[in-house]
């Protein structure tokens, strides 16, 4: 493992530590899967707002989510060093 994910949600960090884009980016969904399943519905398919499903930024290692008005989500992947 080169790195671990950290989210962001509106500057307050979730508790965990991930180690993998697909389990962050899962953590959000899994926090806000009321909301998004709602947007889902409403739009027939099409989320109104949401932009959850986003690629994992690998060239500045921060990648933006938006769920709603008022929730921006920043996964973030940093560096472990071994020793």
């Amino acid at each position: 493992m080169n790195g671990v994910y950290i989210v962001i949600e509106n500057g307050d960090p979730y508790a965990i530590a991930y180690t993998s884009f697909a389990a962050a980016s899962a953590a959000v969904y899994e926090k806000h899967k009321d909301e998004i399943e709602w947007q889902l519905r409403e739009a027939k398919g099409n989320p109104i707002c949401s932009d959850i499903n986003v690629p994992e930024n690998k060239i500045t290692g921060k990648t933006y989510l938006y769920v709603e008005k008022g929730i921006h989500i920043y996964i973030y992947k940093l560096p472990v060093l071994s020793f």
